[in-house]
C-alpha cells in the first residue's frame, strides 16, 4: 500500500462528556449562522488547543500544573450545589 503524503493532520480519538460535545456543536452552529460556512467540531477543537496553548505558552512545567489545578478547582467549585432549604 503507497505511503500517503504527510498533511500535517492526523485523526486522533477522544473521549468527550456530552456536555461538552453539545457545546462545540452549539459553537460550530454559532459560527455557520454568521457565516464561517466550513465551521464543525473540529475547528471549534483544534482553536481550543490553540487558546490552551496560548494559555500555557512560557510557562514552566510546575506553572502549567498550577493552571490545570486551578482550572480543575474553579471547576469542582461551580459544580458543587447549595443545599436546598426545605
Amino acid at each position: 500500500m503507497p505511503r500517503r503524503p504527510r498533511t500535517g493532520y492526523r485523526l486522533i480519538t477522544m473521549c468527550v462528556r456530552t456536555h461538552e460535545l453539545a457545546e462545540a456543536d452549539r459553537i460550530a452552529a454559532a459560527l455557520r449562522e454568521e457565516g464561517w460556512p466550513q465551521s464543525n467540531r473540529s475547528l471549534v477543537v483544534r482553536e481550543a488547543f490553540s487558546c490552551l496553548s496560548d494559555a500555557v505558552r512560557g510557562k514552566t512545567i510546575a506553572e502549567i500544573f498550577e493552571f490545570f489545578a486551578q482550572r480543575q478547582s474553579r471547576r469542582a467549585q461551580r459544580s458543587v450545589r447549595p443545599p436546598t432549604a426545605a
